[in-house]
């Protein structure tokens, strides 16, 4: 039976949780003129060098060699190309899933949220398009605002990103590397949209109340461990030292649970004030992530600056509008997306009373700093006095509906103009 229903394919590649996160933030608000479904073949040679380049020292200052200037030149060329010829039994995968669908798509529409596969599945379109008697789009979506040149797929379609700087330099790059042009749109980062929501009256007032010193209300503070899991001594001292300051603080702990967490896992599960959020399952770490949100109001978050810090761009009375305390950033990524925060004035700098804020190094110092943000009612004040962020092409609370926009615009319209305009 054949499907009139345009069939998104959404996929992604196990390097941490946020590519799944990104996902979920699309598969939510997907309309219902689609049907999808995931296609998410193993690759432990990502997994394991994204691990590497996290945790080890030696391995992340190479990685992070070769993400600027001509080392990126060199080793996007050369990594473009391993990927690229690295397709074995890809294209068997994808078909066969496709023909495991009740009803055979005329339309099928990849969503690839990592670069890898993008580049992959693109090098298979021709084949893909032969065998599955299909149409078939590859869009790419962006998970940093960062321009990193690997993103840019040159077998794409659309590629999706945050902000006009990285469009610009992804633009330029391409030019240069004399690759096919292809379309590049600008749009805020896309949430969950069930983050966006807004809190009941009774909910932000008791989100008000944790924020007080005065109060007695506890502090629920979000702690959600990367997919790498890079950290997890640091969070253990800086959990117990803020317990200490105040029993006020309750800690959840959102941590994937692998060979290398057990200890980490073990530890927080002896700590009375920290509620656990495990499973071995990537993707079922990330719904526990969502579920703490949803089912709890967080005052605070102890994140990376990786994808999970664009809730910057929510209202404080958001669901997930809590105060972002940002770890020291690790990768040229992690750099690039506070410098996006900076310009946006997301970030408090001096005198700006944004919600966002840089962490020192060490766990005396981050617990000193939190405690005194929360202590002198630095954080009451800025919520009692907080603006909407400002709307851009970059901002606001909408981007994953506007990316199901953009699409439709895209694949029906066509008026999305090229890299190369």
């Amino acid at each position: 039976m054949i499907n009139t229903k345009p069939l998104v394919i959404f996929t992604y590649a196990p390097t941490g949780l946020g590519h799944i996160r990104v996902t979920d933030a699309l598969r939510t608000s997907m309309p219902a003129q689609y049907t999808s479904t995931v296609f998410s073949p193993d690759s432990k040679f990502i997994e394991t060098m994204h691990r590497i380049t996290s945790i080890n020292i030696v391995a992340r200052e190479i990685a992070e060699w070769v993400q600027r200037g001509l080392p990126q030149a060199i080793f996007t060329k050369y990594f473009r190309r391993y990927l690229k010829s690295h397709i074995e039994g890809l294209a068997e995968q994808f078909i066969s899933l496709i023909l495991s669908q009740a009803e055979r798509p005329q339309t099928i529409i990849i969503i690839a949220t990592h670069f890898g596969l993008a580049h992959q599945l693109g090098t298979v379109m021709k084949e893909l398009t032969n065998v599955l008697s299909a149409k078939i789009h590859l869009v790419v979506q962006v998970t940093d605002d960062s321009p990193q040149s690997i993103w840019y797929v040159d077998q794409a379609d659309l590629i999706v990103c945050p902000g006009a700087t990285t469009k610009a330099t992804l633009a330029e790059y391409g030019r240069k590397a004399h690759l096919r042009s292809v379309p590049i749109a600008v749009l805020p980062y896309p949430l969950n949209p069930d983050f966006a929501a807004k809190l009941s009256a009774e909910k932000l007032k008791n989100r008000q109340d944790q924020l007080d010193p005065s109060s007695q209300t506890p502090i629920h503070i979000a702690i959600p461990i990367s997919g790498a899991a890079v950290g997890m001594q640091f969070f253990v001292r800086l959990i117990e030292k803020l317990h200490a300051k105040s029993p006020r603080f309750i800690f959840h702990v959102v941590c994937r649970k692998a060979l290398f967490t057990l200890e980490f896992i073990e530890k927080m599960r002896q700590k009375s004030y920290v509620k656990l959020y495990t499973s071995k399952s990537y993707q079922k770490t990330v719904d526990l992530y969502d579920h703490v949100y949803l089912e709890h109001v967080i005052a605070a978050e102890i994140t990376k600056p990786s994808e999970q810090s664009f809730k910057a761009l929510l209202s404080d009375e958001a669901v997930a509008g809590s105060v972002l305390f940002f770890a020291q950033p690790v990768g040229r990524q992690e750099f690039d997306n506070l410098d996006f925060f900076k310009r946006h004035q997301l970030l408090s700098l001096g005198s700006n009373q944004a919600r966002c804020w840089l962490l020192p190094i060490g766990s005396n110092a981050t617990t000193e700093f939190i405690w005194q943000k929360f202590s002198s009612g630095q954080l009451l004040e800025v919520f009692n006095h907080s603006a909407q962020p400002k709307l851009t092409a970059e901002t606001g609370d909408n981007g994953s509906q506007l990316f199901w926009e953009l699409i439709n615009e895209t694949f029906y319209s066509s008026k999305i103009s090229s890299a190369s305009t």
